[in-house]
């Protein structure tokens, strides 16, 4: 069993420091223990932890941990008030409500970060149920279904397609900013197209076909600097500098 020498917190077999008060704490360095490679007792060392020593996973989970503290703080102070206030939950649903969106965000970053596609997935189940509690919470019904939900749903879609595209871009460079302004091109026409659905019960698109031209013919400009750049040329030479 690994314990914290300082606190004796019961900690995993793994964790190499005690998350409650920063002491290291491997399995070489508890009492009684028998190191790996030299077979002898080894002497425990009394020594903090460094946050820069840490894995990339453990720095993720102390972050997470911290922010899960910051949270369910606010929860609980937000609540207490509004009950003293009003003596009801009224106001402070809505703060409930974007904590847990926040909570789940926090966690799906902290630990599935590598997993784009479940990260994306889950965000946007996240991000719709939320809308669906403000829109529970407003005066204002089927907004987050008929308004919300599908603008997400096409935020979500092409920032996937977006980060797909610059992950198997063997070269990064000004290729990414006109990725990015593509995409943003067709976020425009995304929204344009929605609004007008939920507003007139009609498509009818104006200023997102004029962004998206512009939009096309910088990005067209910028992919044939980079595709060209890509053969050898330099900048100075394109330019005639």
């Amino acid at each position: 069993m690994n314990i914290c020498k300082n606190c004796g917190v019961e900690l995993d077999v793994e964790m190499n420091y005690c998350p409650l008060c920063g002491q290291k704490s491997t399995i070489s360095e508890i009492p009684g223990r028998i190191e790996k490679h030299s077979g002898k007792y080894a002497d425990p060392v009394e020594e903090s932890y460094n946050f820069h020593e840490l894995t990339e996973l453990q720095r993720r989970k102390v972050l997470w941990e911290l922010i899960m503290i910051i949270l369910f703080t606010g929860f609980v102070t937000t609540v207490v008030i509004d009950l003293i206030v009003n003596s009801q939950i009224s106001w402070s649903k809505y703060t409930l409500a974007i904590g847990f969106f926040l909570i789940i965000n926090a966690s799906l970053i902290a630990f599935m970060q590598r997993r784009i596609f479940l990260l994306m997935i889950f965000s946007f189940l996240s991000t719709s149920l939320l809308l669906l509690l403000l829109d529970w919470f407003s005066e204002d019904p089927y907004w987050g279904m008929h308004l919300g939900v599908p603008l997400i749903g096409c935020l979500y879609v092409i920032l996937f397609a977006l980060i797909k595209i610059i992950q198997n871009s063997k070269r990064k460079g000004i290729n990414i900013i006109a990725y990015s302004l593509i995409a943003a091109g067709i976020m425009g026409l995304c929204t344009e197209g929605i609004l007008s659905l939920y507003l007139q019960n009609k498509l009818a698109l104006q200023w997102s076909l004029i962004l998206a031209v512009s939009i096309t013919a910088v990005s067209t400009i910028l992919l044939f600097i980079h595709f060209h750049l890509q053969k050898g040329t330099s900048l100075k030479k394109f330019f005639h500098i």
